[in-house]
């Protein structure tokens, strides 16, 4: 029996334009009726997931940043940061290279400083508050406490890029995750998707058997580890189509809404 849905966000609940599926309201009531929890699964930290769901956000657990931040009801309860030697020891790695540029995501904004031009044509409507900084050097001298470093690649070649050199510098000690085409997040040890949901059964009381989750990209490989239910999106990346057999259908056609239709709510 179902007792805990977690999904991903961009590329699995959400449509292409960044909007929640017209079933979402009621298959939530739905769900709340029959005492399932919903747990939302994001890259992105929690100010740019809250304008997604309105008021809605405080009914909802959010796992933010990979896994860096857990929210419930609207607050922090649980939070991963990186330390300063390892948001410079990433900084000093993508300085010099070609067509990349940093993200530094402090608990409610995030800054960078103007970088290649896919990253500025992105910049326009940046997913959280963007603060500008005058220069690169700027960004290793933010005092908030840093929960996740994106670095934007547009080199074409995320996988051999902006990833082996974040990887072979930080892995040891950090997560360094895949987290779109053009994306790369460097976030603490402790911090994924999987192990976020492992605390939050934990805090249910729910085990692996009782858990569904919805991904589409390799930051969500440990997500669907760590579900019994593990359903990968009709456009999801190969690596998780051949290691989780189960599929949720297109993510514009409400594909996460209706499989748990289909096999939670029917």
């Amino acid at each position: 029996m179902i007792k805990l849905i977690a999904s991903d966000l961009d590329g699995s609940l959400l449509d292409d334009n960044k909007n929640l599926p017209a079933d979402f309201d009621s298959v939530i009531a739905k769900l709340k009726e029959k005492g399932v929890t919903f747990v939302v699964a994001s890259g992105r930290n929690f100010e740019a997931t809250t304008p997604v769901f309105g008021d809605r956000v405080k009914d909802l657990l959010c796992i933010c940043n990979n896994g860096a931040n857990i929210y419930e009801n609207g607050e922090l309860i649980i939070c991963h940061k990186l330390t300063k030697s390892q948001v410079h020891r990433a900084l000093d790695t993508v300085r010099d290279m070609e067509n990349t540029s940093p993200l530094v995501f402090t608990m409610d904004k995030c800054y960078s400083t103007p970088g290649c031009e896919g990253f500025m044509e992105w910049a326009k409507e940046p997913y959280s508050p963007l603060e500008w900084v005058d220069s690169y050097d700027d960004l290793y001298e933010i005092k908030e406490d840093v929960f996740k470093i994106s670095v934007y690649d547009g080199s074409g070649r995320v996988e051999d890029y902006s990833y082996p050199a974040l990887r072979d510098e930080l892995a040891c000690e950090t997560g360094v995750y895949i987290s779109g085409e053009i994306w790369v997040d460097v976030v603490n040890s402790k911090a994924s998707k999987g192990i976020a949901l492992q605390l939050v059964q934990a805090k249910l009381g729910v085990s692996r058997e009782n858990t569904m989750a919805f991904g589409d990209y390799y930051n969500d490989e440990t997500l669907l580890a760590n579900a019994a239910y593990p359903f990968v999106m009709e456009k999801g990346v190969d690596l998780l189509k051949e290691k989780f057999p189960l599929r949720a259908g297109d993510n514009n056609q409400g594909g996460v809404t209706r499989t748990i239709k289909e096999w939670v709510l029917k």
